[in-house]
């Protein structure tokens, strides 16, 4: 089950896929929404600019801070399981992500309590427009979320969204193209009214944001968050943007309904379109089997943005930016004491396949380095130019290289 990140998606992105019918309760009468010639006037742009048919009145409602935390937290409660919750926290302590401390669930509520300005909700059919962003935030945020609603008249983006969500990179994908193609469609409706097209290569450069993630005071919650909360709750955006540019670029207005018919499958193919067009999918890996002591608890695909998330945070930019293009696939396992559930012992395998043996070297290097970081104290042990080993507070530690594959054993309570 590849739950890195498809709990996280379950949790962060509850505004897109919901579980139950939720009613916020009725707006204060002071407050003013915009009237349905304004939504009507944004629906029909946004059609032109897609091809994608107007088929229904769309209802919507103010909603308070108040609100979206109660919504919030229903949606958690209905829809993700506690066990989804407490493996995605472990998949994100063992593999290096979050400290021991780190509570996904109670961040999460906050994140979007704080970041919410309007959403649609796809189970409902209906759009809530939040009553304290400012003006110009909400304008945005509703053409944003007019342009879920007119996909999903078209595609059933529940479905879509749900189809397959044990694969995490895929879940993602999809995800990707959802929030992406809602966020090239807002900033193309921007630039349409000033008379200009995103598929002319200057407007491109002006309207196209190359950085999202702002130390943007007025969010105190986002900017104290670990770097992978921050980056996945980005990734939808940013690089959906730019992967809609590609695919409009070459595909035209027939783009938007392609990606809801022939979506990507990995990160990797959003980050590098032509991965996309050629069909280029991730390599299937196969871990060892558990000890006889063990037995899997959790286990899942590991991408491109998550390498490149986990290298930034432990190595650098440029590190990261020079390496996670050349994985060609990834997958982890989390193993866990049959016996002594006392303790609740843990091991991680952790297996990486690269486009060649000197990227695979590469990493082998950098993934010291990110070992040493990961722990308080590590004491090394053997080492040559395919294999390091040694021992941290969380046990027995093994990294080899074998060709173009790099396996990692972590946490063992014996010397590997």
């Amino acid at each position: 089950m590849g739950r890195l990140r498809r709990a996280v998606f379950a949790l962060l992105f509850l505004t897109a896929v919901t579980a139950g019918a939720w009613q916020a309760p009725a707006a204060p009468a002071a407050t003013k929404l915009p009237d349905a010639a304004e939504i009507n006037a944004i629906l029909r742009g946004l059609s032109d600019i897609t091809g994608f048919r107007i088929r229904r009145q769309l209802p919507f409602q103010m909603i308070t801070r108040e609100q979206i935390n109660a919504y919030v937290k229903d949606q958690i409660k209905h829809s993700v399981r506690p066990r989804d919750i407490y493996a995605e926290e472990l998949s994100l302590r063992k593999l290096g992500f979050v400290t021991a401390e780190f509570d996904l669930r109670q961040t999460t509520i906050d994140l979007l309590t704080e970041q919410a300005a309007a959403f649609y909700d796809f189970h409902q059919k209906k759009l809530f427009i939040s009553e304290w962003a400012a003006s110009s935030m909400r304008e945005e945020a509703l053409v944003h979320e007019l342009a879920h609603a007119l996909a999903d008249q078209n595609f059933d983006i529940e479905r879509y969204l749900n189809k397959d969500p044990e694969d995490a990179e895929e879940s993602l994908a999809r995800q990707t193209v959802v929030e992406g193609q809602a966020s090239w469609l807002t900033l193309e409706y921007a630039a349409r009214r000033a008379g200009k097209t995103l598929q002319d290569p200057p407007t491109a450069r002006e309207f196209l944001r190359e950085d999202l993630d702002p130390d943007d005071p007025q969010y105190p919650v986002f900017s104290k968050a670990p770097l992978y909360l921050r980056a996945t709750m980005l990734f939808p955006y940013q690089a959906g943007e730019t992967f809609q540019q590609a695919v409009v670029l070459r595909d035209g207005q027939s783009a938007f309904g392609v990606l809801f018919t022939k979506p990507p499958v990995s990160t990797s193919q959003v980050l590098h379109p032509e991965r996309y067009f050629d069909g280029v999918k991730p390599v299937e890996i196969d871990l060892p089997k558990p000890r006889a002591e063990m037995k899997a608890a959790v286990q899942g695909v590991f991408g491109e943005e998550d390498m490149q998330v986990l290298l930034r945070q432990y190595a650098s930019v440029a590190v990261s930016q020079g390496l996670a293009p050349g994985l060609t696939g990834g997958r982890y396992r989390i193993d866990e004491d049959r016996k002594n559930k006392k303790e609740h012992h843990t091991s991680l395998i952790f297996a990486t396949e690269w486009a060649d043996e000197d990227s695979a070297t590469a990493f082998l290097n950098a993934y010291e380095g990110v070992l040493e970081k990961k722990w308080h104290h590590v004491d090394k042990g053997e080492s040559d130019a395919t294999h390091f080993s040694g021992k941290s507070e969380d046990g027995y530690y093994r990294v080899e290289r074998v060709g173009k594959r790099v396996l990692s054993l972590e946490g063992f309570t014996g010397k590997l």
